[in-house]
């Protein structure tokens, strides 16, 4: 059988983007006078759309700096505001220890991404680290998972685990790719229609019982 591999989403499965925002989104409320309830509410419809969402809040607040201005302070602030997890660093240097051959798999910017596994403690502890960026293909194209099969020197099957917090980005994405799939639900019910993963759980650092005990079985 092939050495498993574990592949990870990035923000909100090894690390807790949703705790950074509302830190920056703190202090940003507190400089820019801008309501920090208005800032949490809106932020997930924009998870992918910064430009749009700094557009909307200069406009609805008039805010004074520019928007390419506060995009920017936003991209340089965000990583060094992450938190390392002992939790997470404890499990993917386990499953390494284990065997496991680990990637990251992340939309984002490549500047962006990489100052956030570093700041985690992370960028180390995997073996390849594929941001859209870099390879010019998001999530859920399958593409991406099989770019950072290559890097891994892998192929598509059952002893590929994809794991991740987004139904569409990671699950669908996965499926399409040929993958297993560890759904990270953060407490959400799974939806009565779309994809079906083939684990939950309810935080990323949960990950290594899953993935050990198929590798087990």
């Amino acid at each position: 059988m092939p050495d498993p591999v574990g592949l990870f989403d990035l923000d909100d499965t090894l690390i807790r983007r949703d705790e950074a925002f509302e830190r920056w989104a703190a202090e940003f409320a507190s400089a820019h006078r801008v309501p920090l309830e208005w800032l949490l509410k809106t932020d997930p419809a924009y998870s992918s759309r910064r430009m749009e969402f700094f557009e909307l809040v200069k406009a609805t607040f008039s805010v004074r700096s520019g928007v390419a201005e506060l995009h920017a302070q936003y991209r340089r602030r965000m990583p060094e505001l992450v938190e390392p997890d002992p939790q997470v660093c404890a499990m993917l240097t386990g499953l390494r220890e284990a065997g496991w051959r680990l990637g990251v798999v992340t939309n984002g910017m490549v500047d962006n991404q990489t100052a956030k596994l570093r700041r985690a403690g992370l960028y180390d502890l995997v073996d390849a680290v594929v941001i859209s960026d870099a390879v010019e293909i998001r999530k859920p194209d399958a593409r991406i998972f099989h770019h950072a099969l290559t890097r891994l020197g892998a192929k598509s099957g059952p002893h590929v685990v994809m794991v991740g917090d987004s139904l569409e980005n990671d699950i669908t994405g996965a499926h399409r790719a040929g993958l297993a799939t560890v759904w990270v639900s953060h407490g959400r019910p799974l939806p009565g229609t779309g994809p079906r993963p083939h684990h939950t759980i309810c935080a990323g650092n949960e990950a290594a019982a899953v993935l050990t005990e198929r590798t087990a079985g």
